[in-house]
């Protein structure tokens, strides 16, 4: 059960394609982080440490490259029209970051709107929906082949608890790379191309990460945090963060305990995040011809 935020999912299963929608209910921290070489996003710069506004209230993850960023609008009406927003002299403005996938390959070239994002946000729960769903809908992984040997990937959640409260991961996986048990080494899902010949010019890829800690951090720390993140994705998506993948982490704070043990800190980041990955591509369901691991 989620607490302090809500997440709630808007998709099209014919044209391929969807959004993600996290609210935050409570005051946070946060802070956004680019990995990858070709990112796609909005308000990204406001959660940079040294910035005037502290946190979220929102974030948006879609499927549609740049023309997905039109989600956000949706989510800033239904924002404003409950009054939510960072504080001014006039109006509480809504602060909604957003980061997208590149789905176009996959169903027809689709984005989502505007309305999608405003959806999504009626539909936001404290209960997640994994696998085929929202913005990883039309995502798909182990594309250096090319799109023909590609599989599915997905959306995948994950919690683990600490004594002080609760770590979050989400992920979505839509990478150049293939997807494996960082446990046992197991391949999950990935090329199926191994004597294909490599693809002259890859498909633009993305893994998108929300880390949510019910606990309190400063925006240091959670850019520190970051490294972590980006780490325990390595260790599942080979190869990660690459110039054709626009990777971009969020990590938001939204407890009232500060946590006492790092080494279990970190250890709890790892295991959320990779649980994440493997649920991920687990629990995602065939579309429009591309496979998905539980068909294996």
């Amino acid at each position: 059960m989620l607490r302090g935020f809500r997440v709630g999912h808007r998709e099209d299963l014919r044209l391929a394609t969807g959004c993600t929608v996290f609210l935050f209910d409570v005051p946070n921290v946060a802070v956004a982080s680019v990995c990858g070489g070709a990112p796609g996003s909005r308000e990204l710069p406001t959660l940079f440490p040294g910035r005037l506004v502290p946190g979220v209230d929102a974030i948006v993850l879609s499927g549609g490259s740049a023309f997905g960023l039109r989600c956000s609008e949706g989510v800033v009406t239904f924002l404003r029209e409950r009054k939510r927003g960072f504080a001014t002299r006039t109006t509480p403005v809504p602060i909604v970051a957003q980061a997208v996938i590149y789905d176009l390959e996959v169903g027809e070239v689709a984005f989502p709107e505007a309305e999608w994002g405003y959806e999504a946000a009626l539909r936001a729960d404290t209960t997640v929906r994994e696998g085929t769903v929202g913005v990883g809908t039309g995502a798909t992984v182990g594309k250096k082949f090319g799109m023909q040997w590609a599989m599915k990937g997905g959306f995948g959640a994950s919690e683990v608890r600490l004594p002080e409260g609760s770590i979050w991961a989400f992920v979505v996986t839509n990478a150049l790379g293939d997807v494996y048990d960082p446990k046992s080494g197991t391949l999950l899902a990935g090329s199926r191309g191994e004597n294909a010949e490599r693809a002259s010019f890859p498909s633009f890829n993305t893994t998108l990460a929300v880390v949510i800690f019910e606990l309190s951090l400063l925006r240091e720390e959670l850019l520190a945090l970051a490294s972590l993140v980006h780490s325990a994705l390595a260790t599942c998506i080979r190869p990660f963060g690459t110039l054709y993948d626009g990777d971009v982490l969020f990590l938001v704070a939204l407890g009232k305990k500060q946590p006492k043990d790092y080494l279990l800190l970190v250890q709890g980041v790892y295991e959320a995040v990779t649980e994440a990955v493997i649920n991920s591509v687990k629990k995602a369901s065939p579309l429009c011809g591309i496979p998905s691991c539980i068909t294996q």
